[in-house]
């Protein structure tokens, strides 16, 4: 029976992906077909929420900009039942947690570049990857009823550091950034702590399963009861990417669906790691976030009914909020706004808006980290340390083995004489 239900939510996502289930006048005939999605999908869902338990192989790699190590960064590990990593954390900066997808890891480049840029453009923060590769490299179906373990986990870190520190950490000084999959978790680590975080960003949150085939409850993935703030960047909506408003504020660059402007080259799929379109756009979530934190490059959405609105101008003068780490808490509503095809993606009319939280942040970002070159110079370094310590890895391997084949010849040898 599994498997029969496995392949009917494959047949249900399929059907959606391709455009076959009608959304406007003849839904009313799917709605039967819908229903009983939702309830498969439900039922899964369902059933790995009561089962959610503490992960102790999730592991959160932390680093932060060091006042006691002349502005050096530090790095260190946070994980359920070892407190020493627990003392590193500046008490007087805020906690930020990223967590990536499905089929990802915390020591993928991409997610330690997205780190090493957040630390730079707001030091305000200590930044930690939620390293949930132990499950998210299952099969799709796997990782996505493995959330809950992961949010419970990200929950159960952030009340710990309550109860260790209570004069300095509160969970209302916390923003959890998820995603793909990670966005879905995100919210429910909000919702385990009352709703009560600070800020949740998600970024792109997985379709196939919350939305594809059908609809599932707000209980089951990101919605803005989760937090204080809940913003939402939407790159493939209605494929890999939900097309449902999840947060007070949902971001539409470029309609939100696939493709978008950056994934229509060959050369920009393949310095992307993407072998297509929808993946590729997929993909631009975390990348439109991490550019996003540059003050200089705002990405600031008109609010609009519909990208058709949006697109016909009609939209022009209504009012604008900003996505990202600098963005205004108080925006509510869908906002729509372009993207060039190449970096750094805003428009040029776009980069010179900067709200009164933009030019506070902007303050708060230290001289180098404000410019792009710099910024390319420090991941360009990066790059270079990290394929540096790969080779060294790479030689102490070979000669490793060339030591065991030595040692087993001669073992050998001594054995036929």
């Amino acid at each position: 029976m599994p498997g029969h239900v496995n392949h009917l939510l494959l047949l249900g996502c399929l059907l959606c992906l391709l455009g076959d289930v009608p959304s406007t006048e003849a839904f009313h005939r799917w709605s039967p077909m819908m229903k009983a999605f939702r309830y498969l999908q439900e039922t899964m869902l369902r059933n790995s929420l009561e089962r959610a338990h503490l992960n102790h192989g999730i592991v959160f790699e932390c680093r932060t900009i060091s006042a006691k190590d002349f502005g050096n960064e530090v790095h260190f590990n946070l994980q359920l039942g070892d407190l020493r990593g627990f003392r590193r954390l500046d008490p007087n900066k805020k906690l930020a947690l990223f967590l990536h997808g499905w089929n990802d890891q915390g020591s993928k480049d991409w997610v330690q570049e997205l780190l090493l840029t957040w630390t730079l453009f707001d030091a305000n923060y200590n930044v930690c990857v939620v390293d949930w590769g132990n499950l998210s490299q299952n099969d799709y179906k796997s990782a996505s009823m493995s959330i809950f373990d992961v949010g419970l986990t990200v929950a159960g870190i952030i009340m710990a550091l309550e109860e260790l520190r209570p004069n300095h950490f509160h969970r209302s000084n916390v923003t959890l950034a998820g995603y793909s999959l990670g966005a879905h978790a995100a919210g429910y680590a909000g919702a385990v702590l009352e709703g009560q975080v600070e800020q949740i960003i998600g970024l792109d949150p997985a379709g196939p399963l919350f939305s594809l085939p059908a609809e599932v409850a707000p209980k089951y993935r990101l919605d803005p009861g989760d937090a204080q703030f809940v913003q939402v960047l939407h790159t493939s909506g209605g494929s890999l990417g939900t097309n449902l408003k999840c947060g007070h504020a949902d971001f539409y660059p470029n309609g939100g669906r696939a493709p978008q402007p950056n994934c229509k080259m060959f050369a920009n799929l393949r310095d992307m790691q993407n072998t297509n379109p929808v993946s590729c756009s997929h993909s631009a979530a975390a990348i439109f976030f991490r550019q996003s934190m540059d003050p200089e490059y705002p990405f600031v959405g008109s609010e609009c009914g519909s990208n058709r609105e949006f697109s016909a101008g009609f939209c022009d003068g209504n009012r604008k909020a900003r996505f990202g780490i600098h963005s205004q808490r108080r925006a509510r509503g869908s906002f729509y706004f372009r993207t060039a095809p190449q970096p750094p993606y805003v428009q040029r009319r776009q980069a010179d808006w900067l709200s009164g939280v933009g030019r506070m942040a902007a303050a708060k970002v230290s001289p180098g980290a404000q410019s792009p070159l710099m910024l390319r110079l420090w991941t360009n370094s990066w790059r270079r340390e990290r394929a540096r310590e790969r080779q060294r890895r790479d030689r102490d391997r070979d000669r490793e083995r060339d030591r065991e084949r030595e040692v087993s010849l001669c073992a050998s040898n001594l054995t036929s004489s």
